[in-house]
This record gives C-alpha cells, structure tokens and sequence, in this order.
C-alpha cells in the first residue's frame, strides 16, 4: 500500500500533532471508520486524545486529506469513543470548521449531499483551533 499525503498534512502535521505515524497507525488499525460517499474517515484512541483522518482509497494506495487531533473536551463531553467518526468529525468542524458557500445551501461547515455524490468535510479555523488546544 502506498501513502500519499495532501499538503495541507505536510504543511500543518507538526503545529497539529498529527504525525504521519500516528495518521498511519489509525488508518491501520482504526477504533471505527465511516464511508461518506467516496472519501473515508477513521479514528483512533491515543489515550487521553484521539486522531481523525479523512482519506480517499486507490486499488493500491490511500491518499490522506486532513488529520486532526482532537480531545475529548474540546467537543462539550460528547462520548468520542462511543460516536461514529462523521459524527465526531461534524461536532468538531461546527466548532472549529470555517464556513464556506455551497451555493443552493448557503454557509456551511461540513457539507454531504449524498444523492448527489456532493461531499465537504471542513476546512480548519487553524488559529481558532491552537488557541483551544493549549488548553488541554
């Protein structure tokens, strides 16, 4: 299987915590994985954080989209380890996502119109995001 990382991971896998180790680690051995539409979204415990990766699968390659680390806390309790990935990823992007225009729908943060093959799984308020993590 071969990897291919999206610039947005080289670009902020370090100021994110998210390694490609560890994006490795959860797309291998995944705590739960959803399919939404054609791109994938896994996640993993590491502890006392959990990594969410969003990728799309080739015959014989997976190409990471967006990595994320996320703590229970930052999400107001919700159960991660309980939740599935596309729920957790929606709370987590309604809180840290930046609003984009989908024109007919207006402003959203995470968008999937299925029917359609339609597909946004949120772009990141980086600064929003690092000023919260400190936190934690």
């Amino acid at each position: 299987m071969h990897y291919y990382y999206s610039e947005l991971i080289n670009k902020f896998k370090d100021t994110l915590g998210t390694p490609k180790e560890m994006i490795e680690e959860t797309f291998n051995k995944p705590d739960a994985t959803d399919v939404v539409v054609n791109e994938y979204i896994s996640i993993r415990s590491f502890g006392d954080y959990y990594i969410i990766v969003i990728f799309e699968m080739g015959d014989t390659s997976a190409k990471f989209i967006n990595a994320y680390r996320i703590y229970p806390k930052m999400l107001d309790g919700m159960d991660i380890g309980r939740s599935k990935p596309f729920d957790v990823l929606k709370e987590f992007m309604n809180k840290y996502g930046i609003a984009k225009d989908i024109p007919g729908y207006g402003q959203q943060k995470i968008f999937v119109k299925r029917e359609m093959r339609v597909v946004f799984l949120g772009l990141l308020d980086v600064e929003k995001y690092l000023a919260d993590v400190k936190n934690f």
